[in-house]
């Protein structure tokens, strides 16, 4: 027969051994907490953005290099208005000087080149245009003609006018105040300079014609 065995009470040394699991498990118990805490109260990561910062000096009319730049991760928090896409900033011209470390965007540059896709050798030249209304209606890819007036060389008379430019892309136009603005509208015969795309010859000749050019646009 089995005899029944009546249990020991329990020693000094298992009160000891009751006692340390009871604190281990309450510190155990308390640094979850606390972690838990922690985890609650930490704020999230910021959301970053990838930006273009000047790895050296660079001075202005600087064409874009890849070892001009690096990518690094930003706080969108932190980024600037303009910064340049990494993605479409090959090739863009600085417009002012940059030193190194800095973030480049929008106003630091002229974008990936006026003349990006035109022709080699082909010059970005100004005409100038006395009619707001004609500033109005231009807009950069527009195509046009440049018409220079003629002037009798005795009576200074006007004779007629010749073409000197023909079929060529309009680059850039002034921004115009004509539908009012901070400024009020245009004052009568203001001026503007729109960019065009010609080539070496036709940009002379336009030099040549200063003063007296016409901007005819043509139909799309």
């Amino acid at each position: 027969m089995l005899r029944e065995t009546t249990p020991r009470p329990p020693g000094p040394r298992d009160r000891r051994r009751r006692r340390l699991v009871r604190r281990w498990l309450s510190a155990g118990l308390s640094a979850g907490a606390a972690g838990v805490a922690v985890w609650a109260l930490s704020p999230p990561a910021p959301q970053t953005r990838a930006v273009l910062v000047a790895t050296r000096d660079l001075p202005a009319g600087a064409a874009l290099a890849e070892a001009d730049v690096h990518r690094v991760q930003r706080p969108v928090a932190t980024v600037p208005d303009g910064a340049l896409d990494p993605a479409s900033a090959a090739g863009a011209v600085l417009a002012g000087a940059v030193r190194r470390g800095e973030v480049l965007t929008d106003t630091r540059t002229t974008g990936a080149g006026l003349l990006a896709g035109q022709p080699p050798g082909t010059l970005a030249t100004t005409v100038a245009v006395d009619d707001p209304a004609v500033l109005d209606g231009l807009r950069p890819g527009a195509r046009v003609d440049v018409l220079a007036r003629t002037d009798d060389p005795v009576t200074g008379l006007a004779t007629g006018a010749e073409r000197v430019a023909a079929d060529v892309v309009v680059l850039a136009v002034p921004a115009t105040t004509a539908s009012g603005g901070l400024l009020g509208p245009a004052p009568a015969g203001a001026t503007g300079s729109v960019l065009v795309a010609v080539d070496a010859p036709t940009a002379a000749d336009l030099a040549a014609a200063a003063g007296r050019t016409v901007l005819a646009l043509r139909a799309p």
